[in-house]
């Protein structure tokens, strides 16, 4: 039987094929990287959002108090009324009470909604 030739591989084709694992490697590495990034990234956004939800919750609850006190002390109030025009005079002013309690609360909610959203804001 004939031997079989030895064939050498010349080592400029190693250093090409050497050469272009590096780079692969590399760009994997550049693709790990940024996917790295990208998900630590997104962790804190998703952070900032939940901790705004439960800031809005919290506001939103105190409000929701503060108008149930607010009923509560004008039915007392209501309820110690010896006359019809001093319910008048009460309703009257508990109307107007809660119509500025609620024209602030919606604004606060509307500025903290604005602060808290992420459209419009730059990265930080």
């Amino acid at each position: 039987m004939a031997d079989n030739p030895k064939l050498d591989v010349p080592p400029e084709l190693r250093a090409i094929a050497e050469q272009g694992v590096g780079q692969a490697r590399a760009a994997i590495d550049g693709l790990l990287g940024a996917a790295h990034k990208a998900l630590d990234d997104a962790s804190r956004h998703v952070d900032t959002a939940q901790g705004n939800a439960r800031e809005f919750g919290r506001t939103t609850l105190d409000f929701v108090e503060a108008n149930i006190a607010a009923g509560f002390d004008f039915a007392s109030r209501l309820a110690s009324a010896t006359t019809v025009d001093e319910w008048a005079r009460l309703h009257a002013e508990y109307v107007k009470e809660q119509a500025a309690r609620l024209a602030e609360q919606a604004k606060a909610l509307g500025q903290h909604a604005s602060a808290a959203s992420p459209f419009g804001k730059a990265d930080k």
